[in-house]
């Protein structure tokens, strides 16, 4: 394919992103959606029994933030082609020849990241992936700071009970002795690999260039710690048996060195927040939507965390909103332990049908998931049993929360990232409401774990003043993304409020929109009954911006197709893959 060329009637070929052993992969843009997509061409090389299937195969397994994911499988004229996010950013061996080599501060947060998505891979089930391919080339580094791997064409399945690798594969210098017929890769496999990795990064030296050899670090840079020196050292042991058995004990090691070079906190680290590492297609200036995020995006399907800052009203008629429109799974869950107000706006019960049935009385939704996240036990059948749900829309799960002293003072903050990334792995957009405390537990986890945060307020100088303020103090004392939080005029009259433009101005231009004031709303506060499913439709048509910026939706007349052609037929567009 060449540039301009239409491939399966709806993608422009752009350019070429790369080519190896596996095939050549292009950056193109849907023509209908204008959405930039990775399309990867595999051809069977003759005399060869590679089996084409196997990388896509691979990754619509994978759901991880660090990771691919795949959209589409389509064979023409011999050739698989394989539709798959297109991760804007720089690769590793891009970035270490403009700067020769990597400090190793950077260095270390950035293999904690790789760590985590490794762990990933090999604790799959049934069987764990082993990726094989891991070098700098591979690795592309976001303008967030987010790591991603890329190319999965030679990863495999490990399966204990086989004897060696089949096909003995992998890039001179980088791959681990056993990938070359020494028997079969393992978890320890992909250690080495990260092991080479970072020592390239660390001293600009490439094991891919005479003489080969892996020495220690500090013979190329001697202000490298011993530490990092060790590290690396039992991660290239010629010994499998002698490297590190998993990729969670590595990230121990390398997070243990984070106070060598200060806190490898959340902000600098997404990973551990959860947050931007989700895959967003990323785009060219001129093609895109702002979202605010310091960056132009443009999504019509993607995975979002919301936590909506002090005002729980809000967020639960964007949490309705985005049910009725993009069809997605919404969770709503109310985290303001002192305050929850989830149930009032929404006309919902308190306390889970399922468990009243089951002769659990008095808790809400959010008791028994916090409780089953400090038992470990938390899993999708019990956020579904503790969440409560409106019967006319059934796609809307909300976990409600129930005013008890003891569970302020009982939970612990830790257990917030933790229901980030359950929530983020079963529902497709996660609304958390917190209070206005940025000494609140809750509030700060959430406010730094999640890929957004909105503060919706009213229209006065006082409260945007008020919450930048909250904004740099996190800033300054918790490395927060100032660009995260966007600003929302929430009852907006133009007759009192400052206008869209001061507010936009006031925020430094992290604005996302107006909610306009209704009377309606007004009333139904105090009536049982939910405004958001009596909403009057301006204000409907306004929430519905506020999710085309957000890149949650796009053209709504076109929503259900684009759903229908990714999703529900990924294997069924034309020329796609028979039997799959």
């Amino acid at each position: 394919m060449q540039a301009g060329d239409i491939f399966d009637g709806r993608y422009r070929i752009l350019k070429i992103l790369g080519q190896g052993g596996m095939g050549t992969v292009y950056l193109a843009q849907n023509i209908n959606t204008d959405t930039f997509w990775a399309i990867k061409e595999i051809i069977r090389r003759d005399g060869t029994d590679v089996d084409l299937l196997a990388e896509p195969k691979l990754l619509k397994r994978l759901e991880h933030p660090a990771l691919p994911r795949l959209f589409d499988i389509l064979v023409q004229d011999g050739k698989l082609y394989m539709v798959s996010d297109y991760i804007d950013g720089i690769s590793l061996d891009k970035k270490l020849e403009a700067e020769g080599r990597i400090a190793e501060e950077t260095v270390t947060q950035w293999a904690v990241q790789l760590c985590r998505a490794l762990d990933y891979l090999h604790t799959l089930e049934p069987h764990p992936i082993i990726y094989r391919d891991m070098k700098p080339s591979n690795i592309i580094l976001t303008d967030n700071g987010t790591l991603k791997l890329i190319d999965f064409g030679i990863a495999r399945e490990y399966k204990a009970r086989s004897g060696g690798d089949t096909v003995y594969i992998g890039t001179r210098g980088f791959a681990a002795p056993e990938q070359y017929g020494r028997g079969q890769t393992s978890a320890a496999s992909d250690i080495y690999s990260l092991g080479v990795t970072l020592h390239h990064l660390l001293t600009g030296k490439n094991p891919a260039d005479s003489p080969y050899g892996i020495k220690p670090v500090r013979q190329f840079v001697e202000e490298l710690s011993p530490e990092m020196e060790a590290i690396i050292c039992k991660c290239t042991r010629e010994n499998a048996s002698e490297r590190y058995q998993s990729a969670a004990l590595l990230q121990k090691e390398l997070e243990a060195l984070c106070p060598l070079h200060g806190k490898l906190h959340s902000g600098n680290n997404p990973e551990n927040s959860h947050t931007a590492n989700r895959t967003v297609q990323g785009e060219p200036e001129e093609n895109a939507v702002s979202t605010g995020f310091g960056a132009k995006q443009h999504a019509i399907f993607r995975k979002l965390v919301i936590t909506v800052w002090d005002n729980a009203e809000f967020g639960c008629e964007l949490a309705y909103m985005a049910a009725k429109h993009t069809k997605s799974e919404v969770l709503l869950a109310d985290l303001d332990l002192l305050a929850p107000k989830a149930d009032l706006f929404l006309n919902l019960k308190k306390f889970p049908v399922k468990l009243s049935q089951g002769g659990v009385y008095g808790r809400s939704g959010l008791d028994f998931v916090m409780d089953a996240l400090e038992k470990g036990s938390l899993d999708d059948e019990v956020l579904q049993q503790s969440a409560v749900q409106r019967k006319d829309l059934k796609n809307l799960h909300v976990l409600t929360g129930n005013y008890r002293l003891e569970n302020y003072e009982y939970f612990n903050e830790d257990i917030v990232p933790k229901l980030i990334e359950k929530c983020y792995r079963r529902f497709d957009i996660t609304i958390f409401l917190v209070n206005r405390s940025i000494y609140d537990a809750f509030t700060l986890a959430a406010l730094l774990g999640s890929d957004m945060n909105i503060a919706a307020l009213r229209g006065d100088v006082d409260q945007l003043r008020e919450f930048n303020t909250y904004i740099e103090f996190l800033k300054e004392k918790q490395h927060l993304c100032v660009h995260r939080t966007q600003f929302v005029l929430f009852e907006y009259d133009k007759t009192s409020s400052i206008t869209p433009d001061e507010a936009r101005e006031a925020v430094h231009g992290n604005f996302l929109g107006e909610i306009p004031y209704s009377r309606r709303r007004l009333l139904h506060r105090n009536l049982n009954g939910a405004y958001a499913v009596r909403m009057e439709k301006d204000i409907e048509q306004a929430y519905i911006r506020l999710l085309v910026r957000m890149g949650l939706i796009s053209d709504l007349k076109l929503l259900q197709k684009f759903r229908s052609a990714i999703f529900g037929n990924v294997f069924q567009s034309s020329g796609a893959i028979p039997g799959k």
